[in-house]
């Protein structure tokens, strides 16, 4: 699942990538356990996410 393949490559823990990248931990959990399914804007985040993670997280900081 992408969910769980673009946090395991973080090395983050689910609660850590959630805060780090603005997503609800509970939204995370679902589509990590397969109960639900990201809708597509948010599977092309976790794509870049996958690619870029400190550079997402950096332009997320930056943005606050």
């Amino acid at each position: 699942m992408l969910a769980r393949r673009t946090r395991f490559a973080t090395g983050l823990s689910q609660q850590d990538f959630a805060k780090r990248f603005g997503i609800p931990v509970a939204s995370l959990r679902d589509w990590e356990q397969g109960r639900r399914t990201p809708d597509s804007a948010t599977q092309s985040y976790l794509r870049v996410i996958a690619k870029m993670p400190d550079d997402v997280a950096k332009v997320l900081h930056n943005a606050a």
